[in-house]
């Protein structure tokens, strides 16, 4: 009798000394992970989307077959463990941004939820529509000790929805006309990035109606490529674009109303409404070019 009197006390202080159960997890023990798959309308993107867990700021990028998994930190609070709905998102710019909606009680996954399992699991493939196509066309080569102009041109076509976009103009007088402008270098060698500072002067808004198409012809001048950020105490002529292999990208941000400033904070672009390093960043479907510039 006596022996099964410390049996039971043993097996107290066993169970109060845990932390946890060890025969079963306590609800707000038990970690999330939400995963699934994300394609578009003609098959999986080369550019891999952007995954957002709003509220609390969880991202992550799918891999080259559209797959995504995303485990959860601790989701205790200063005044609890969070419950609530969360959308989730699923991001490539020149796409429809879309999302679903997780339920969280007390740290873990509701058991009657709408777009996962309860496992975590999305039932569906979400599949991103299009909003537009982007083709750039440039020469391979720009040799500047002429002082050619370099021209490149940005043909936009509407898919399966009117839209906005916000992109830049160099506006000239003699006659008066707005040259697009607005273009980004990243050299392949130092990683440093330049971009057409004197013809950005007007941040202009755009419609585009369905199917309908937009060219822009972009022409930067020899010394026109500047650095973002110069250093007074090194020549200017030292901080412009040198020669080398640069990566070729235009400014233009499609306008969607319905994407929380969070999503792209956590992509790591503070501003993506005016041109910036961190424009860079952003996940969009376009054939990249290499520019060799002399």
């Amino acid at each position: 009798m006596a022996m099964n009197k410390y049996l039971i006390f043993f097996i107290l202080i066993l169970f109060s000394s845990c932390t946890s159960n060890p025969f079963w997890e306590d609800s707000a023990s038990k970690k999330i992970n939400i995963q699934g798959y994300i394609d578009t309308q003609s098959g999986v993107s080369d550019v891999p989307a952007f995954v957002f867990v709003e509220n609390l700021n969880i991202s992550t990028y799918t891999d080259t077959s559209g797959f995504f998994s995303i485990d959860f930190p601790s989701l205790e609070m200063e005044d609890g463990v969070f419950s609530g709905a969360v959308k989730v998102y699923y991001y490539i710019h020149n796409y429809k941004i879309a999302y679903s909606t997780l339920y969280i009680t007390n740290g873990r996954l509701t058991s009657e939820q709408i777009d996962f399992d309860e496992n975590g699991v999305l039932i569906n493939i979400i599949s991103l529509k299009e909003l537009a196509s982007f083709d750039l066309s440039i020469d391979n080569i720009w040799d500047r000790t002429n002082g050619d102009t370099l021209k490149l041109s940005l043909t936009i076509n509407s898919k399966n929805h009117p839209f906005s976009y916000f992109s830049y103009v160099d506006i000239q007088s003699n006659p008066r006309q707005y040259i697009p402008s607005g273009v980004l270098l990243k050299s392949k060698t130092s990683q440093a990035v330049y971009y057409d500072k004197n013809n950005t002067d007007f941040l202009q808004k755009t419609d585009v109606s369905l199917n309908e198409t937009k060219i822009l012809d972009f022409k930067v001048a020899p010394n026109d490529f500047f650095p973002f950020i110069v250093d007074d105490y090194i020549l200017l002529e030292q901080q412009l674009v040198q020669s080398g292999e640069h990566e070729v990208l235009p400014y233009i941000h499609i306008i969607q109303d319905d994407i929380p400033g969070e999503l792209f904070e956590s992509i790591g672009i503070q501003n993506a409404a005016i041109i910036g390093e961190s424009y860079l960043k952003m996940p969009i479907e376009i054939m990249k070019k290499t520019l060799l510039i002399q």
